[in-house]
């Protein structure tokens, strides 16, 4: 029966080869996590963006609305003035 550990052939031969492993591994994380935090922040922007566009939407949409509110207000006196005038002196 051999000594020998089911895993040596699995295990780095020497110390640096052992250290570049880590180091090229290291490597592999640091850019992983670089292109996720760029994503992050890509996908951040074009959310900021979108609300800015949303927002930008709301305003017209007010602005909008209280100018047709005022054309609404100005008929409907403007049509009970002239319903009044021209009915109530009739008899």
């Amino acid at each position: 029966m051999s000594s020998r550990c089911l895993y040596d052939d699995l295990t780095p031969s020497s110390p640096t080869s052992n250290a570049k492993s880590v180091n090229k591994l290291l490597e592999e994380i640091r850019d992983l996590l670089k292109n996720q935090v760029h994503n992050e922040e890509e996908h951040n922007y074009e959310a900021d963006k979108e609300d800015e566009l949303k927002h930008d939407w709301m305003l017209a949409a007010a602005v909008i609305d209280r100018i047709c509110a005022i054309a609404f207000t100005l008929v409907f006196i403007g049509g009970s003035v002239f319903f009044s005038l021209v009915f109530a002196g009739r008899p």
